[in-house]
């Protein structure tokens, strides 16, 4: 018995390398992507033709560093391989960020508020494109790649609250504004807090669904599908009950997930 102790605390070695180095490569795709728009912002002047595309295509950093750590390891299979659910938990990853939105405005509304809008579509072109390519680029790598590696050595809850800090993180570039300004640290820990408390909630209904991807790309184009981060008007109190009520989804998410465990014990290897 004492003899497999050695060889466990290798394998565990292990994948803490192939997760470290699929974050890294992750976000430095996406990255070097996103930097001759984050330049061309920060120094006012006109982005090169080439610089919004090309941001576009960091969407895929997370697949693309999934493609190189888990083929390394001929891991694709249990990456790109998982689609078999019940359908029922594509509808219900597609309309659980909805769901939670829509708890918070009626909390607004009771308590005699008046929302500028109870829901937020996407309207343009670019943000159809954007739920459609941001579901597929960053799944393969977040829930198909990461998540399942973390569920097995710190455990659902404590692994994707992880995962959520380095999702913020891959995120910097993008939260750069046009003209100029970089998110104020406070904003930043306040995001990177909100995607943590969202993946765990997403872990939970990938779970549910048995890890398809179908299921994150549903979830990951749900928060698309209202994407309250669009609103223009500000209001707190509102943005403060959103905050709330995900807070708790999350809580009631990760009672769930440690009373049940991850669906698997191994990630595909």
């Amino acid at each position: 018995m004492l003899a497999t102790v050695p060889v466990m605390h290798e394998v565990a070695s292990a994948r803490w390398r192939d997760v470290g180095l699929f974050f890294v490569l992750a976000c430095m795709f996406t990255w070097l992507a996103d930097l001759p728009l984050v330049l061309a912002w920060t120094r006012q002047v006109t982005p090169p033709e080439y610089a919004l595309p090309l941001a576009g295509l960091g969407a895929f950093g997370p697949t693309l560093a999934a493609v190189v750590v888990a083929g390394w390891h001929r891991e694709l299979r249990g990456v790109f391989g998982r689609w078999r659910t019940n359908p029922v938990w594509i509808v219900v990853g597609l309309f659980t960020p909805m769901a939670m939105h829509l708890v918070a405005t009626l909390i607004e509304v009771a308590l005699g508020g008046s929302p500028a809008q109870w829901f937020y579509p996407p309207v343009l072109p670019e943000s159809v494109a954007a739920m459609v390519v941001f579901s597929v680029g960053e799944e393969f790598g977040w829930r198909g790649y990461a998540y399942p590696r973390l569920a097995v050595l710190w455990g659902p809850v404590l692994g994707s609250l992880l995962l959520g800090v380095v999702w913020s993180l891959w995120h910097l570039g993008m939260l750069f504004t046009p003209d100029g300004r970089a998110p104020e640290p406070w904003m930043f820990a306040f995001y990177t807090l909100d995607l943590a408390l969202n993946s765990v909630v997403l872990a939970w209904v990938f779970e549910r669904g048995n890890r398809s991807m179908a299921v994150a790309f549903a979830v990951h184009a749900g928060a698309h599908l209202d994407n309250v981060h669009q609103a223009t008007v500000s209001e707190p109190r509102l943005e403060v009950l959103r905050f709330v009520v995900l807070a708790i989804a999350a809580a009631f998410a990760a009672r769930a997930l440690l009373r049940t465990g991850a669906r698997d014990a191994t990630p595909g290897r």
